[in-house]
């Protein structure tokens, strides 16, 4: 049975989650969103984000299943890069102005 069958089902994400363990996804080295986020640094929102925008390659096998994310992709030196650079403004408004905390 394929990644595709087993998550496109009428409660892909809840089904996925249970059926799916940790240990499952480490041995195909894969990672979940949230530990996709937690290894990047950021919030699952924006790693969302970022693989909307294709910056973070993944795959959803179907809508609602979880992303499928590959452990060697999210630690690859030149994603991290990308990643970091890839920050937008919050708002499209030339008036706002952009503060850096360091």
């Amino acid at each position: 049975m394929d990644g595709r069958s087993r998550v496109c089902g009428a409660s892909a994400t809840r089904t996925a989650s249970r059926s799916t363990g940790d240990g499952e996804w480490a041995e195909r080295g894969e990672v979940t969103l949230t530990e996709a986020a937690r290894m990047l640094n950021l919030s699952s929102a924006t790693v969302l984000r970022q693989l909307a925008a294709g910056i973070i390659p993944a795959e959803q096998y179907c809508k609602g299943a979880p992303w499928v994310i590959k452990r060697r992709d999210i630690e690859d030196s030149r994603l991290i890069e990308c990643v970091r650079h890839s920050r937008r403004p919050s708002s499209p408004s030339s008036r706002q102005k952009t503060l850096d905390f360091q």
